[in-house]
């Protein structure tokens, strides 16, 4: 019995395959510049579809990307002062919160986020 209700406790603890899918503030920092984006996340299999947008810009970008074995990977581009980048994330879930990497490319810059699920609306 004892050991029934520890694996329900687990499974219920577990986060769900189907997490990633919704609504992500993302926060971050690479190269000393603060990343501020909410991103609209979904999945179809490992497929990751969606949008991306920066923090007081009302342009959304198409994000395309991978939820495998655990980790996840998406990417969008955006026009920053007339030169294409592609911002690229790759991470994990890890207790309800993406987490992971940040690759700005063709610049090579890096650094770090966090996403959190945003708060649902009234």
């Amino acid at each position: 019995m004892l050991l029934m209700l520890a694996l329900v406790s687990a499974l219920n603890t577990a986060p769900a395959a189907d997490s990633i899918p919704g609504t992500w503030e993302i926060t971050g920092d690479v190269a000393g510049n603060p990343v501020k984006a909410t991103c609209v996340i979904k999945q179809a299999a490992t497929a990751l579809t969606g949008n991306c947008s920066m923090a007081g810009s009302n342009q959304a970008f198409p994000l395309t990307g991978e939820a495998k074995d655990g980790k996840i990977r998406f990417q969008y581009e955006i026009d920053y002062q007339g030169q294409p980048l592609t911002i690229v994330y790759s991470g994990a879930l890890e207790a309800a919160q993406l987490k992971g990497n940040i690759e700005v490319k063709p610049m090579g810059a890096t650094g770090t986020f966090t996403a959190v699920p945003a708060a649902k609306k009234p």
